[in-house]
């Protein structure tokens, strides 16, 4: 018989152990990594020692062993401590910090817990002296059922471990993302002008809109693109557009005409979202101001077109 016997659900029946695994690699799309932004992330100790610290969260990581489309899913519900071996005067090391699983039952050479009924199959674990610049323990060991964390890179003659030597390596196992457009077209029937004035102004008028933040959201990009400017003279137009969400603003993106023509603005941004913002309403908005010294006008009228590409994604973060 060519199929398991058993598919997930039919009453009555016990399904596999490889069908279970089965259902949790189908849920994260054969992605593997946290589950939601701020899960399993590492940090220094208050005080710092040759320790790191590994918060809660949960994790995703695909079995490697024999008999693939499976993936197996963990939760880690207390904050862990970690010991990490000092450097000697040799030289710097990197080590990895990884969770792991160990199913001794997988086709892997593992030995078995004391009582298999509770485990443990699941661990975090250093994975020492590994070349620098580092990213994944599958670089190492690529038949590893592991998922990266982190990486440590300490000075020779080193026990203790700062913020500043933790590198944040881990990935999410199935990021959400979402896009949306925003449009205003013909929408000047008398022409909005942008010109000397050097400080931040809405340009044109009427960019801006009121936008609800999804709760799952870590970050937004937003890319604006404004075309069919007018710059009705030879006169130099020169200046910087910009977008903002909530109270934080996006570099400006310098913007120039030196003849008569229509033209093309834009300006972009990834911001990333605190905690108190998502799931909340906030504003955003396009803003532009001229330069110094350049005392041309930009107009938007009748032919100018304003789209603004909205994505929410998530990444990890640390809270």
């Amino acid at each position: 018989m060519a199929w398991d016997g058993i598919p997930w659900f039919v009453e009555n029946t016990a399904a596999s152990e490889e069908t279970l695994r089965l259902i949790v690699e189908a849920a994260a799309g054969g992605g593997e990594g946290i589950v939601a932004p701020a899960d399993l992330r590492v940090t220094a100790l208050d005080l710092p020692a040759a320790a790191v610290q590994v918060g809660t969260g949960a994790m995703i990581a695909r079995r490697r062993a024999a008999g693939g489309s499976q993936s197996y899913a963990a939760r880690m519900a207390t904050t862990e401590l970690v010991n990490v071996e000092p450097t000697g005067a040799d030289g710097p090391r990197s080590d990895l910090i990884v969770a792991r699983v160990e199913d001794p039952y997988g086709g892997e050479s593992w030995p078995e817990p004391t009582d298999p009924l509770i485990g443990p199959y699941v661990f975090t674990r250093v994975i020492p002296d590994v070349p620098p610049g580092t990213t994944s323990i599958q670089d190492v060991d690529p038949d590893s059922t592991a998922i990266t964390l982190a990486r440590i890179d300490l000075p020779a003659s080193t026990a203790s471990i700062t913020a500043a030597r933790i590198v944040d390596l881990r990935q999410m196992a199935r990021p959400r993302s979402e896009a949306r457009r925003l449009y205003l077209y013909a929408a000047w029937t008398t022409a909005d002008e942008l010109g000397p004035v050097t400080d931040w102004e809405e340009f044109p008028l009427g960019a801006r809109w009121t936008n609800t933040v999804p709760e799952w959201a870590t970050h937004c990009g937003v890319h604006t693109q404004i075309t069919g400017v007018r710059h009705p003279d030879a006169v130099l137009a020169k200046g910087e557009l910009r977008t903002y969400l909530g109270d934080e603003k996006g570099p400006g993106m310098q913007y120039l005409a030196e003849t008569a023509a229509r033209m093309s603005m834009q300006a972009g941004h990834t911001f990333l979202i605190p905690p108190e913002n998502r799931g909340t309403v906030v504003p955003l908005g396009v803003e532009g101001k001229g330069a110094v010294g350049a005392t041309g006008l930009l107009q938007a009228d009748l032919g100018t077109v304003l789209a603004v590409d909205i994505v929410y994604s998530q990444a990890p973060v640390a809270a």
